[in-house]
């Protein structure tokens, strides 16, 4: 039997944290070494506030943690714009979830965008960088890099699909 040693992520939740941290570098290009160092920190002290370390470290966080984190600190110190377009909760179906996220790429100016992507065993919370008719592009914490839109689905009942994508879990983040 062949034994491989784990890799971050595998034991930690900390792929909410990194979300926040990656989606803020897509737009804020100097985001690397340092500062971003220091981004990591602040979220850390944030959610310290919030809920146990360990809890976080192990467990994750959730939408309202992200939000908190995107409101209360990329907000603030990065002034970068944020948007729920799900939020409400409202019914969509994939193709207008697929939609709604291709014309959001479209547009002009530096985005990204934080989902929540849930498969049979794990969910994960990544980075969108840009979509076509057929894939999505990741800047992912994991190192996952594609996600073929046939393989997903929004509906937590089909089985059939690999992936489960959450619209009511999707934050917007552009410059102003």
């Amino acid at each position: 039997m062949n034994l491989f040693p784990y890799e971050q992520g595998y034991l930690d939740g900390l792929c909410g944290i990194y979300s926040v941290i990656n989606a803020t570098r897509l737009i804020v290009k100097d985001i690397r070494g340092e500062e971003a160092t220091k981004l990591f920190g602040k979220c850390m002290r944030h959610m310290e506030k919030r809920k146990s370390l360990g809890k976080v470290s192990t467990r994750g966080v959730d939408k309202s943690d992200i939000w908190s984190m995107l409101k209360n600190l990329v907000l603030v110190y990065y002034g970068i714009n944020v948007e729920r377009p799900f939020y409400k909760g409202k019914k969509v179906s994939a193709d207008d979830f697929f939609k709604e996220l291709r014309e959001y790429f479209e547009k002009d100016g530096k985005r990204s965008a934080i989902v929540c992507v849930e498969c049979a065993e794990w969910a994960h919370w990544t980075v969108v960088r840009s979509m076509t008719m057929k894939r999505i592009t990741l800047f992912d914490s994991s190192s996952m890099t594609t996600i073929n839109i046939s393989r997903c689905s929004i509906d937590e009942r089909t089985k059939k699909k690999l992936y489960r994508l959450m619209p009511e879990l999707t934050f917007f983040l552009f410059d102003k």
